[in-house]
């Protein structure tokens, strides 16, 4: 019962989320991949050729995914420095200030989330390697490197 219902959900977020670009034939293919039995979905061999194509999956993302914006691109890069400086200065003022048991709780729990948001920095330089940060190539460049 619970998987039925999963896949019928996920046959209609599949149609909804080609935004109408699907076509008659990929819109049948698609429910009759809702009407399979659990059974015939989990048959399918890690080394088998998937249901869909790369050219699919592109078609289910909307275009305005595939733009560059430096506005948008380095208003990322801004928020997540304000959000490192903002961890930095709340380390060093209020981590002093809590008891010593405390303290050795809060130093792992700020050493994870200050991880976690300087990764999102690290994302960003790798995406410039892959020239997705904008469609200028030195900017580009010039923002991974520093």
């Amino acid at each position: 019962m619970f998987l039925k219902k999963y896949l019928e959900c996920r046959m209609e977020s599949d149609i909804m989320a080609a935004g109408g670009r699907m076509m008659e034939k990929e819109r049948e293919k698609q429910e009759l991949l809702g009407r399979a039995s659990a059974g015939e979905i989990f048959q399918r061999a890690p080394t088998d050729k998937p249901a869909f194509t790369l050219a699919q999956i592109k078609k289910a993302i909307p275009p305005h995914c595939f733009q560059c914006s430096v506005i948008r691109s380095f208003y990322y890069v801004v928020y997540d420095l304000v959000i490192i400086a903002s961890l930095l200065y709340a380390v060093l003022v209020w981590i002093p200030a809590l008891p010593s048991m405390q303290q050795l709780g809060a130093c792992p729990l700020y050493w994870v989330v200050q991880g976690c948001v300087m990764n999102g920095i690290w994302v960003i330089a790798h995406e410039c390697g892959h020239h997705a940060f904008s469609d200028y190539l030195l900017l580009d460049n010039m923002a991974r490197r520093n």
